[in-house]
Parts: C-alpha cells; structure tokens; sequence
C-alpha cells in the first residue's frame, strides 16, 4: 500500500483542489484555519459547520473506483486497490479473541483505516464533493468558500447571505 501511495500520491494531488488541506504535503490542519480565519474576517461569516460521521467507513466503493479509474490506466493497479476497499478486518477484542468482519466487501462501502492509502482514498472521494459544490455553482450564488479537513468541513458564506446559509443547515440536519 505504501509503495502504491507513493506512486499514485503525486499524480491525485496534481487533481486536488485548493478548498482541500487533510493528508497533503505541505498542508496541514493550522492552515485550514487560518483559512477560515481570514475569510471570517474578510465578510464571510455565515458558516456551516459538519464533521461527516463515519466518513472513511461509508465511502461507497463504486464511487471512489471511478474517481481513482480516471486517472488510473492500469487495471491491475485499480483491482489491487478493489481488492485491498473488500479485503476482510480482523481484530482483537480486549480478551485476545480475534474476530474476521467482511462488512466492507458485503456493503460495498469504506476504506480500510489505518492503511498508508486510505488519506489518498478519503481525499479523492471528498474531491468529488468540492467540485460538485462548484460545478453545481453553489460557491458562487451562496457567495461561499469550503474549507475541508478530512472528515470535517466549514462552509463560509458573505455575511446577509442568512436564507442560503438556513437552507444548507436544513438540510445537514434534516
């Protein structure tokens, strides 16, 4: 997985948008702040909140393999990758008994946690999201920023923007 990583990690992060500071060189949590900072200052003060509840457990596999498969030709490095998405966990309960789960083979869903890959993976799959914001031109009629750290996002929006701002916390909690 390692060697995989290293390989693929310069070729996705060409891809990844600026909205995007989880497990990216040069990047880190303290600089997705000062992001939000600045743009709290600079009138976009309307803000959405979200930490995505078991992002890497629910990352549909169909999804992401599409997203790795437009960038990657080989299609013996995509079934290596399938096949690491459905390989079975095994953990060790606090008596030592080990038990074997293939939930994410049979609910085609998650990345393994843990793995040197999985902040690639988790990255690619939230890349959908960012441009789907744009392309849908919710970054421009909401007068909005996203600022993504793994699992967590912030949506900003231009101050008085309250009724698309309500409309995006509605639907985040309803």
């Amino acid at each position: 997985m390692t060697a995989a990583m290293l390989v693929l990690e310069p070729i996705f992060e060409a891809d990844l948008p600026s909205e995007q500071y989880a497990y990216r060189p040069g990047r880190n949590a303290q600089q997705a702040v000062t992001e939000v900072e600045e743009r709290l200052h600079r009138g976009q003060t309307d803000v959405v909140d979200a930490d995505l509840a078991d992002y890497f457990g629910s990352i549909p596999h169909a999804d992401l393999m599409l997203s790795l498969a437009r960038r990657i030709v080989d299609r013996r490095v995509l079934h290596l990758i399938r096949m690491w998405l459905e390989c079975p966990v095994e953990e060790t309960d606090d008596r030592g008994r080990k038990t074997r789960t293939t939930e994410a083979r049979d609910s085609r869903r998650g990345i393994p946690q843990g793995s040197p890959i999985s902040p690639l993976l988790a990255n690619m799959y939230m890349r959908r999201f960012v441009l789907a914001w744009k392309k849908l031109g919710l970054q421009r009629s909401l007068g909005s920023r996203i600022v993504t750290y793994a699992d967590d996002l912030v949506i900003l929006c231009k101050r008085g923007n309250h009724r698309g701002c309500r409309r995006l916390r509605a639907r985040r909690t309803g």
